[in-house]
């Protein structure tokens, strides 16, 4: 229900309706700019990425192209290229291993000149232990080694059946090559080099990579292979979506590698930096312009609105003397001089109902106090005659002083308000007059700071409690009975201070169902004042609220752990 007022409330304010009604005039042509600046990028974006598409599907075209030219070259080298029964007799083994080995490195450096992306050719025979590497780049020494190697490793492994190919990779100084690496009758390795790093240069994006099949990063150029890992899972994470950049991917089924161009959303837009910085300018223009609206609006017709407003507010709180500068347009002027003669006309009907309600309530509350009949005068007096009759004189002189004390302190209806101390050392003659009575089980106990000694009270605000305590509370009960009284204080939010007196016993306690519907009876403040039914603590309750305003003041019950209850009576801090 509050939710729902506030926002009744909200809707009903008119900087709301003018906030409102801006929006909705300014809100089609942000949504306007908006539409357009995503069209441009997708017709943009879409240029690019087409572009990019056909450079990389031209790219991976030449790229099968070498490779398979490789191929073939290989697969035709002993039978066509170096024609080794030409040179079988009628030389010696070693002879000839050396005239293969020539006409070898020969037929690779001439092929070589044609093939400027293919890195190097190695030639391996397991039989006579040789291993020839052709190339016309630096490096030889490592490319050697590393040939060596991994053909060694291929021919024992056996992992290549006759005239077929195998892919393997070899990195050397930070270079990658895939070696493509073919075995033909008798049992002779041919390899061909394609240095991949190289291989992606010539691609000529600003980033790019080579992926195995797997998807591992093997190459990358312009970014680290571990930032391409990172952008890559990302995107797959988020299905697909990375805005800092556009991916592009085309897979060769015959090389078996994974081509991508990663291009910078920045990249991709750069040639709509005007547009752009006019669609980034814009929000903070029209921010600016709907500020200086606002501005506008509550200088000239919210703000005098709201200081009317509040006047009224002050005024309805009780604040008589609020008044309102006239330095508004003519209308609110008018409103505002209306509104000051009206706050002074009441300020002077106030004044004079005020003077008749305390009036009032000084006859009501000392009617109120005098309804307040102790229910123990007859049994008082029938203590004292029992004493009496026992011969007991120190005693009866004792209960008499205490019982004449009482009554001066009941019957002294011209004072209204006394101190805190007053009332504690009453209630500590009628708890000594009731141990007369219950003697040897009830017991008491009554602390209080002297600073708070001087706190105004009305008369008889505690007598009620320590009375229903002694009756409800003992009723039926064989062992001892405790009253244990506390005084403190506590701070409220607007850092003014309470008194808190705090009355707890051991007795029986109240039943929920009680608790609750004693509760509802003090707050209750509507209840007739002749109605019997806790008519005690309905008067402590509507004399506090007399002496220090309604909601100033509040008494509250609750059950303690133990047993018993505990009653907490707060009111603010006067001196007396």
């Amino acid at each position: 229900m509050a939710k729902r007022r506030w926002r009744m409330k909200f809707l009903n304010s008119i900087q709301t309706k003018f906030v409102l009604l801006f929006i909705l005039v300014i809100a089609p042509l942000v949504a306007f700019l908006i539409y357009v600046n995503t069209y441009a990028r997708n017709i943009v974006r879409t240029q690019v990425t087409d572009s990019y598409e056909k450079t990389l599907a031209n790219f991976i075209n030449k790229t099968d192209e070498l490779f398979m030219g490789a191929e073939k070259y290989l697969a035709n080298f002993l039978h066509k290229e170096l024609d080794t029964t030409a040179i079988d007799y009628p030389f010696r083994e070693e002879t000839r291993n050396t005239l293969i080995k020539v006409r070898t490195n020969t037929k690779f450096t001439y092929m070589l000149n044609f093939m400027p992306d293919v890195d190097s050719f190695t030639y391996f025979s397991p039989q006579h232990s040789t291993l020839l590497l052709t190339t016309n780049r630096s490096g030889y020494d490592r490319k050697y080694m590393a040939a060596r190697n991994l053909m060694d490793d291929v021919a024992k492994s056996s992992r290549i059946a006759y005239g077929t190919f195998l892919s393997d990779f070899v990195s050397i100084d930070g270079e990658l090559y895939l070696i493509r690496i073919y075995r033909d009758f008798p049992d002779i390795y041919l390899g061909a080099w394609i240095n991949l790093n190289r291989l992606l240069e010539s691609l000529g994006a600003v980033h790019s990579a080579i992926l195995s099949a797997d998807g591992e990063v093997l190459v990358s150029h312009g970014l680290p292979p571990e930032r391409v890992g990172q952008i890559l899972n990302d995107r797959a994470e988020h299905n697909g979506s990375n805005p800092q950049y556009f991916l592009l991917s085309r897979y060769s089924e015959h090389q078996g590698l994974r081509y991508v161009i990663l291009i910078p959303s920045t990249d991709v837009l750069q040639n709509l930096s005007f547009f752009q910085k006019v669609i980034y300018w814009m929000p903070a223009v029209i921010f600016i312009i709907v500020v200086f609206y606002i501005a506008f609006i509550r200088r000239v017709l919210l703000t005098p609105m709201r200081t009317l407003i509040r006047g009224m507010q002050r005024i309805s709180h009780g604040d008589l003397d609020t008044r309102i500068e006239l330095n508004a347009s003519n209308e609110f002027n008018y409103m505002n001089f209306a509104f000051n003669n009206m706050a002074e006309e009441i300020k002077t009907l106030k004044v004079s109902v005020y003077e008749e309600q305390l009036r009032v309530q000084l006859a009501e509350m000392k009617q109120l106090q005098m309804q307040i009949n102790p229910h123990f005068y007859s049994n008082s007096l029938n203590l004292i005659s029992g004493l009496a009759q026992l011969g007991d004189q120190e005693s009866v002189q004792h209960m008499t002083q205490l019982l004449a004390r009482y009554f001066r302190y009941v019957t002294a209806s011209s004072r209204t308000v006394l101190t805190l101390k007053e009332e504690l050392d009453h209630i500590r003659d009628y708890l000594t007059i009731q141990q007369y009575r219950y003697p040897d089980i009830l017991s008491f106990d009554i602390s209080m700071p002297p600073e708070l000694g001087s706190a105004s009270v009305p008369p008889l605000t505690l007598q009620p409690f320590v009375e229903n305590s002694i009756i409800h509370g003992y009723q039926k009960k064989t062992k001892s009975f405790r009253i244990l009284i506390t005084c403190g204080t506590e701070q409220t939010a607007d850092g003014g201070k309470l008194v808190v007196v705090t009355l707890e016993d051991n007795g029986i306690g109240v039943e929920p169902a009680k608790l609750a519907a004693l509760r509802q009876n003090v707050s209750d403040v509507s209840r007739a004042a002749g109605e019997s039914r806790h008519l005690g603590i309905w008067n402590v309750y509507r004399r506090l609220s007399l002496m220090f305003g309604e909601r100033q003041a509040s008494i509250d019950f609750e059950s303690v752990d133990t047993g018993g209850l505990r009653v907490m009576v707060r009111f603010p801090y006067k001196t007396a």
